[in-house]
């Protein structure tokens, strides 16, 4: 347990971690806000590096008991210094560091993955959050972004997944052509989700070794990906409702896969 002030190198760190992308990415280090994402860490075997805390914040004592036996430090602050440092309109008083959590595409590979999503320019930092909580919560394989993407450790992404980024594999700014080859070798059924798909999501078997392509917030899919997955699929709605938030209509997918893998016993 340590004192810190508002010019400590370590606050000035954090700072630095919550707002600047290439610094993120030359110490490859994270910051996250708030006592979900620490906890959901801790409950997955990883380890924060350091964790600054409101002092005599209630939300201390909680913090202090679960990091009791790691070789993370606690560091006090000034309520006024948290929130600011903090990126939400209201700080939370606790913000986490940690080690980047990304793996890459070979390290993926190994695993022999059979449930698998990748999101083609998703740019919307909620929804790329959503949609890791939603593949983690379907009990996906993994998750990829292609290049273009929104930076995985952009702190709104990390708090829209609630801390399920540290329960599914994720790789990052992937080239799409080394995507679709990686899934090719292994033998990996590509599906582009698409309101105009051939095969309504339904009909679909799941059970075999599947990817599920998710396209840009506002364009979709492009003709380029759609042209070259070995399937496209469509959710079918009510009059008048021409698509579904990105997120939500991985949710709708992902869980039907669920659904089917679960009568087979496969998840």
């Amino acid at each position: 347990m340590a004192g810190i002030s508002k010019n400590n190198p370590r606050v000035r760190e954090l700072r630095k971690l919550l707002r600047d992308p290439k610094f993120r990415l030359e110490c490859r280090k994270f910051a996250a806000e708030g006592l979900e994402v620490l906890r959901e860490c801790l409950l997955t075997g990883r380890r924060p590096l350091d964790v600054f805390v409101v002092d005599n914040h209630p939300t201390s004592k909680e913090v202090e008991s679960l990091l009791e036996g790691t070789e993370a430090t606690i560091w006090f602050l000034e309520e006024s210094t948290i929130a600011s440092i903090a990126t939400t309109v209201t700080p939370q008083p606790v913000i986490s560091t940690f080690s980047t959590i990304d793996v890459s595409l070979e390290e993926l590979m190994k695993e022999c993955p059979t449930f698998l999503v990748c999101g083609k320019e998703i740019r919307e930092p909620g929804n790329a959050g959503s949609l890791i909580r939603s593949a983690a919560a379907a009990s996906a394989d993994g998750i990829i972004f292609t290049n273009s993407s929104v930076d995985l450790y952009n702190p709104k992404t990390i708090r829209a997944s609630a801390g399920a980024v540290f329960r599914i594999p994720i790789v990052c700014s992937m080239r799409p052509s080394e995507c679709m080859k990686a899934f090719q070798d292994n033998s990996i059924h590509s599906l582009g989700l698409s309101p105009n798909g051939t095969l309504s999501y339904l009909d679909f078997d799941f059970s075999l070794p599947f990817v599920v392509f998710l396209g840009n917030e506002s364009s979709g899919l492009d003709k380029e990906t759609l042209s070259q997955v070995s399937q496209t699929v469509r959710i079918d709605m009510g009059l008048g409702v021409e698509s579904l938030n990105v997120s939500n209509a991985a949710s709708v997918v992902l869980f039907e896969a669920r659904r089917q893998r679960h009568q087979l016993g496969r998840d």
